[in-house]
């Protein structure tokens, strides 16, 4: 059974750090945007979520100068963020963190359940490429079971 929570953890400072979408600045000319990062309201430190840092690293990686004042969306290239966007979306500014945890990990298994319904459609028709697409979203959220 998964104890931790998605919404919110603890800082070193003793506070609580909340998730929330953040935007990154790279080289000061490019946005990533939808970055799921954890911020402490007391002393303002943030991180991102552990799951999608390889992730990010990757993106950012393969950045160079012709993306230069472009707007990116890290939801476009990461299955946590693009949940995470969409269960954000779902929920009004104020919601309490146990129901945001609700709407997140449902979103997830939501996800989840989508995804392995492409696998076995892309299995059923012999698509290589999509199975390994598949698997590797899929891959993505399954780094923090849906349920608690």
């Amino acid at each position: 059974m998964y104890k931790e929570w998605i919404t919110h953890k603890s800082c070193g400072c003793g506070g609580i750090m909340t998730i929330h979408m953040h935007t990154l600045f790279y080289h000061a000319k490019t946005k990533i945007k939808h970055v799921p990062v954890y911020t402490c309201s007391i002393c303002s430190r943030y991180e991102t979520l552990p799951v999608i840092k390889d992730n990010l690293a990757a993106l950012i990686g393969r950045l160079d100068a012709s993306f230069a004042g472009q707007n990116i969306s890290f939801a476009k290239h990461n299955e946590w963020a693009n949940v995470l966007k969409e269960a954000f979306a779902a929920c009004p500014v104020n919601t309490e963190l146990d129901h945001a945890e609700e709407v997140i990990r449902s979103a997830v298994q939501g996800r989840i359940d989508l995804l392995l319904d492409m696998y076995r459609l892309a299995r059923e028709m012999g698509d290589a490429a999509w199975m390994e697409e598949t698997e590797e979203r899929l891959a993505q959220l399954t780094i923090y079971p849906a349920h608690r």
